[in-house]
């Protein structure tokens, strides 16, 4: 059977209960006068009948008998005028249409904050809320729950008495976490039919154009709701919230928004914009601001900057910068802790500065020099100690960490004969305390005394001997001895161990060297392309140049560490415009895409189709680093002094030792996507180990540490299929502050253990704590431009459920009307009236 709506197909979307029920109507019942003038003839009529059969003097007849025939004549009647009357059947639905109290409670970071309150009104304000005469500093989050949870949650119970409470929490987005019913309603565990603005709520489209997630909200009780809120969020987005609660109800009836927040609209349409998409949909907001509305006083640690890398005994400096609000004319104290990275808690105090905060909060930077300090990594913190009433504290400091590395990088050098490069960069090695050379000079005897800080008496073939090594410099190298498996394990040591590689060319072995397949895996290595064809460009060219030709640095790679030998920029380019001239070079066709060229040549005699040649660039592959040398000519800059030629090669071999160095064990290493992450972002940690022989770690899974605040949590890293000796794992940071994240292997013995650290710093998003005052003007804003909404304080959030109305309604839906008096029972009941009264007329024989 059909049925004919009487309301619209939103509205059908969002019933919850139907109730049914058949009824019996007249359709052609006359109204008015013809009503009555109708009863009346049909009572008129049944009187006439009455009358003439009483008056009945016939013979054969009682008065009962004549009485029974008058009924019977007048139900004869009767069923005519019901017939005429054309009685129906119809079955109505009854529809509840289920109405909706959207609340809306922050839970971005900036709700985690504690306000002191110094505004005296907002003082007596939580003192009223807390019912206390004093009250402490608090947390928003705590007042969010005191506000929702006092009284036996009567402020929810309250709002739930005449609408449905879909309770949000959000932050850069709306979260579902609750669909309280209603007072009216079935308050039974299976509760009522859920509707299909809860159960199937529309997806609404991100700003990627990606689908949110569906939810599904069960109905329970004021008292199954959970209070508790993490404050973590990145952002506040008040706009996103309230169109994404709107518009999930479909066309349900909306009897009010109420937003508990601090009114940090830093994220999304403005207050305006949000309370104008209220007003047009016709749904009222009621605000309630949560926090404290002063000016804030506060200092911030903007950044603190230091190198993430020192050699030992190499000064370094600690820079911060720092900003004030309601500071100004104020001194503050700067101070310089210093911890070990395995060590816990702040450190010591190792520097202090004082700083004056100048006209809108501006602050000199501040710079600490240190010095001497033990290898290994650590942690610096740059801290204000906090101050009277200070509104944020969590931002008084900032850590960074600097690797000390040890004073000697061990370094390979393979030479193929004792050229005046070898000579130079030998000695200059040897001296230099901070290095540990190994040398192999191919064109001695192998009675010679080798030169070296370390005496080696064969070419390290075995990984256990090269991977000891921190960088392998190739200077122009003889490629018999080399075969493929050594070069191959010249890649492992680059590409899974972060070793650094150079190769540095000259005329005797070069062009060779370049072309032997067996050593391709070096080729590869290398950033730069071989060309095919670079003997004839040095036939053509010439294969020594009597007057020395300029050489250029890119402008992108001024800044970069190994070419620095000034203080600045400008300093560094006068002193290779002064001192760079290339006698030979090899000819390279260009450099590889991800390399980055440090020097050119400058002479347009030098050039081919991609610039000009190639003369010095680097480059990042896997774990490592390698640098390409194009000349053996770096020795002719001693004339210039040799305080460039030494910062030159120190700055090159230390570039390419750090890789290895990184991740602070050549056992293995942990990275980050990054140092710095924000409350409540995802932290991904990926860990490349290996055993004892250097060998990729087989291993399902294993257990990594991070330690916060004395605190030590497990967190398990399993094997990636991508790879052997990879491994896997992620959390979500719960609170603000620094972070180790440590895997303990097993060491060369049973008793020995090597541990891999790396250490992060997690902060609060700026854009939560940029503005920590309670924007009250913003909530007004949002509230009173909305359709007739209000803004409360915080101890009048129990008045919010007495402006709310009741709009849930009731719905009939009739079907289709079904006659019941055109059948066969109707016929029958009327043929069998006339039938009997026949028939017994006949019995007594009457007319």
């Amino acid at each position: 059977m059909n049925l004919v709506l009487t309301v619209s197909a939103a509205l059908l979307g969002q019933a919850t209960r139907n109730e049914e029920e058949f009824v019996t109507e007249l359709r052609h019942v006359p109204e008015g006068w013809f009503g009555v003038g109708g009863l009346a003839l049909l009572v008129a009529l049944c009187w006439a009948v009455v009358w003439m059969y009483r008056h009945e003097g016939r013979i054969g007849a009682t008065v009962r008998v004549r009485m029974f025939l008058a009924f019977v004549r007048c139900a004869v009647l009767v069923t005519l005028a019901v017939i005429l009357l054309e009685p129906v059947r119809v079955r109505i639905l009854r529809q509840w249409i289920d109405s909706y109290t959207i609340v809306l409670v922050d839970t971005s970071s900036s709700m985690g904050l504690t306000d002191t309150y110094r505004d005296e009104s907002a003082k007596k304000r939580v003192a009223s809320l807390l019912a206390t005469d004093d009250p402490p500093p608090i947390r928003r989050a705590e007042l969010l729950k005191h506000i929702l949870g006092q009284a036996d949650r009567q402020v929810l119970q309250a709002l739930a008495d005449n609408n449905r409470v879909k309770l949000y929490t959000f932050s850069d987005q709306p979260q579902v976490q609750a669909l309280i019913h209603a007072g009216w309603e079935d308050a039974s565990p299976s509760g009522s039919v859920q509707s299909t603005a809860d159960s199937q709520e529309p997806a609404a489209s991100t700003p990627d154009g990606n689908a949110a997630r569906r939810t599904d909200s069960p109905l329970v009780s004021v008292e199954d709701v959970s209070l508790t809120f993490s404050a973590t969020g990145a952002a506040t987005n008040i706009d996103r919230a309230v169109r994404r609660a709107v518009e999930s109800l479909g066309g349900a009836p909306i009897a009010a928004v109420v937003v508990l927040s601090d009114g940090g609209f830093n994220q999304g349409a403005s207050a305006e914009e949000t309370a104008r998409y209220a007003r047009e949909r016709r749904v009222p907001i009621y605000a309630i601001g949560i926090g404290d509305p002063s000016r804030p006083r506060n200092v911030r640690v903007v950044e603190a900057i230091a190198p993430e890398n020192a050699f030992q005994n190499d000064p370094f400096s600690v820079s911060a910068r720092l900003t004030a609000e309601g500071l100004d004319g104020e001194t503050l104290i700067v101070q310089l802790y210093e911890r070990d990275a395995t060590g816990s808690g702040e450190g010591r105090i190792v520097d202090t500065r004082s700083v004056r905060v100048g006209p809108g909060g501006s602050i000199e930077p501040v710079t600490f020099e240190r010095q001497g300090v033990g290898v290994g990594r650590h942690v610096y913190t740059i801290q204000v100690p906090v101050l009277e009433s200070e509104t944020v504290s969590e931002d008084n400091s900032r850590t960074v960490s600097v690797n000390v590395i040890e004073a000697q990088t061990r370094v390979l050098l393979i030479a193929g004969g004792p050229s005046w490069e070898y000579r130079f960069v030998t000695r200059l090695l040897q001296r230099d305390k901070t290095f540990d050379l190994a040398c192999w000079l191919q064109s001695a005897d192998l009675s010679a005394v080798r030169d070296g800080n370390t005496v080696i008496d064969h070419l390290p073939v075995l990984a256990e001997e090269l991977f000891e090594y921190d960088v392998v410099i190739l200077m122009d190298p003889a490629p018999e001895e080399f075969d493929e498996p050594w070069s191959r394990l010249v890649d492992r040591l680059i590409t899974e161990y972060g070793g650094g590689l150079l190769y540095t060319a000259a005329r005797p072995h070069t062009p060779e060297f370049l072309r032997d397949r067996a050593l391709k895996p070096i080729h590869d290595l290398l950033p730069i392309t071989v060309d095919p064809e670079a003997d004839l460009v040095l036939n053509r060219i010439g294969h020594y140049q009597l007057r020395g030709a300029p050489l250029d640095i890119p402008r992108a790679s001024v800044g970069h560490p190994i070419v620095q030998l000034g203080d600045d920029a400008t300093a560094t380019k006068l002193a290779w415009r002064e001192m760079g001239d290339i006698h030979w070079h090899y000819p390279v066709r260009r450099e590889k895409p991800a390399a980055t060229v440090l020097m050119r040549h400058a002479s347009p005699n030098m050039r081919n189709a991609y610039g000009g040649h190639v003369l010095a660039a680097v480059q990042y592959v896997g774990a490592g680093r390698t640098g390409f040398l194009a000349f053996d000519g770096t020795w002719r800059w001693r004339r210039y002094g040799t305080a460039r030629f030494d910062r030159f090669w120190v700055q090159l071999i230390r570039f390419l030792a750090e890789g290895k160095l990184l991740g602070g064990s050549k056992r293995g290493m942990l990275l980050t996507e990054s140092d710095n992450y924000s409350l409540g972002e995802a932290v991904t940690i990926t860990a490349r180990l290996f055993n004892a022989r250097y060998e990729p770690l087989q291993r399902d899974q294993i257990t990594a540490r991070y330690t916060v605040d004395n605190e030590k949590t497990e967190l398990v890293l399993t094997a990636r299929a991508d790879g052997a000796g990879w491994f896997e794992g992620r959390f979500v940071p719960d609170r603000t502050g620094s972070y180790r994240i440590s895997v303990e292997l097993p060491g060369a013995s049973a008793a020995e253990t090597i541990e891999v650290a790396r250490e992060i710093r997690v902060s609060r998003p700026n854009i939560e704590i940029l503005r920590p005052q309670m924007a009250r003007a913003e909530l007004v804003t949002l509230a009173e431009q909305s359709f007739g909404g209000r803004y409360f304080e915080m101890d009048q959030a129990h008045q919010v459920p007495e402006l709310i109305p009741d709009l849930h309604a009731e719905i009939p839906i009739r079907s289709r009307p079904t006659a019941l008096w055109d059948n066969w029972i109707s016929f029958s009941i009327l043929m069998g009236l006339l039938t009997l009264e026949w028939a017994m007329r006949k019995w007594n024989r009457l007319l």
